[in-house]
């Protein structure tokens, strides 16, 4: 019986790290094709070596995957389109095509129906977290047609898996809306210690920071700063508008304290302040499902519109 064929399409840092720990856990065949402004063939001495150090054997065309079993794409998100339908056409039949790409949920169904209908199957799987942290154990939030089969095979294989349902991107909303939160803290952090570093307070900044975060943990934080969003927004707001002041004193240009203020601003025109500063007590879901109540009126109110 032939070995199963594993191949990669993409072949940057999670591919890499995802196929070395293949190669040490399955005797399947992995392969790597790439078309990109970096590594593309005839690939240089140095990239050829970086694969055979992974286990990897370098394929010239695409169209050389059309044997594999399991295709990954793990390509930068601009071309995330184009290569899923790109693999879409070179797909055999029960062929499982796992999206690793951090794409829109859009994009992720677009793929799925475009290798559906060569009879292949989709998982639209997601890294919540870094390789650098994690390793080839990095979670992995998946959905779509194939992503039970994914965990079936990987699991086993050393993978951190949790399927989110049959459906592809729901996975993907998933990650992308918590890249709103990550991505977000850090373009916070690092505006707010560099202006510190600037004002001479990195080291006090750090402390008072650190000190707040550590003392609970980030569920109840999160629960805190939605249910007192509702009440204090507008206040906030002209305290940020302040503090955006005092960082171009600095001449910083505030452009995520500018960003707060103006979110905060946003959840303060929702009006709901006094709705809820009559309750005696209140959920952050109440909240949230009043704010999306709200957001969904006013933008129908708009595409009514003449």
């Amino acid at each position: 019986m032939q070995q199963p064929k594993i191949a990669f399409v993409g072949f940057g840092e999670a591919a890499q790290c995802f196929a070395k720990h293949l190669a040490t856990q399955t005797r399947a065949r992995i392969v790597a094709f790439c078309q990109g402004k970096t590594n593309a063939p005839p690939y240089s001495r140095a990239f050829r070596a970086v694969a055979a150090d992974c286990g990897v054997t370098l394929a010239d065309r695409l169209e050389d995957l059309t044997d594999a079993d399991v295709i990954f794409s793990a390509v930068v998100v601009a071309v995330a389109a184009e290569t899923g339908e790109a693999i879409s056409k070179i797909v055999r039949p029960g062929c499982l095509v796992v999206d690793i790409n951090a794409a829109t949920p859009r994009t992720k169904k677009r793929v799925a129906e475009a290798v559906e209908a060569r009879g292949g199957l989709f998982a639209d799987a997601n890294l919540m977290g870094s390789v650098d942290l994690y390793g080839a154990a990095v979670p992995l939030y998946t959905s779509g047609s194939g992503a039970a089969r994914f965990a079936d095979t990987f699991k086993p294989l050393g993978f951190r898996i949790e399927v989110a349902g049959p459906e592809a991107g729901t996975a993907a909303a998933v990650k992308m809306l918590r890249s709103v939160v990550t991505k977000g803290m850090e373009a916070l952090l690092v505006e707010a210690l560099t202006a510190a570093t600037l004002a001479g307070v990195r080291d006090e900044t750090m402390r008072g920071l650190c000190a707040s975060m550590d003392a609970t943990t980030f569920s109840k934080f999160l629960d805190m700063c939605v249910r007192s969003d509702v009440l204090h927004a507008e206040r906030r707001a002209v305290e940020m508008d302040g503090v955006a002041a005092g960082l171009r004193e600095l001449g910083f240009d505030p452009v995520m304290t500018t960003a707060t203020a103006t979110r905060l601003k946003v959840s303060a025109r929702l009006g709901l302040r006094e709705e809820f500063a009559e309750r005696s007590s209140y959920s952050a879901d109440e909240v949230l499902d009043r704010y999306a109540h709200v957001v969904s009126g006013a933008s129908a109110e708009f595409e009514d519109r003449p």
